[in-house]
């Protein structure tokens, strides 16, 4: 994690980013747009992240967007906090809707299974994210009775 990343993962850095969200998106944009979508704002924080592809599940157009993600054994952690509002993000609720998404890691792109997770796997899932970013707790907080989506993608099988 880079300096950026660490300023990020202090609590007090966080909660003042979680008032503040509404700015990523048009920053990410931009540092895409500018690298040919090779740095965008989780790269810069030195945090792992991953270029997301599902189809929207009512139009069927394929979105794309950054999450972060917590390796796990096989899988790809990714969490549908929405930086702690009161919905899920739009992207959580197109890959509850389906099998498979596309992602694209620093330039390694392969086609994933999604499994929404519940549980047992979802709270071992929760540990292992908490422990690699502690903020998912402080956002988690701001959501009220809204429990993130917990996803585990894993590579689908060729053929």
């Amino acid at each position: 994690m880079g300096l950026l990343g660490a300023v990020a993962g202090s609590p007090h850095s966080y909660r003042l980013m979680l008032k503040w969200h509404r700015l990523v998106p048009p920053i990410e944009r931009l540092l895409r747009r500018a690298s040919r979508g090779r740095l965008g704002v989780l790269e810069l924080a030195g945090l792992p992240s991953l270029q997301l592809t599902v189809p929207g599940r009512k139009s069927g157009i394929p979105r794309t967007v950054t999450v972060q993600y917590v390796a796990d054994d096989s899988s790809l952690l990714v969490v549908g906090s929405n930086w702690g509002l009161a919905k899920h993000p739009e992207w959580a609720r197109n890959l509850a809707a389906t099998y498979h998404a596309d992602v694209d890691r620093g330039g390694h792109r392969e086609t994933v299974t999604v499994e929404l997770l519940t549980g047992v796997e979802r709270r071992r899932a929760w540990h292992t994210i908490l422990d690699f970013w502690p903020n998912y707790a402080l956002a988690q907080e701001r959501a009220g009775e809204r429990t993130f989506q917990i996803f585990a993608l894993r590579p689908a099988a060729s053929g």
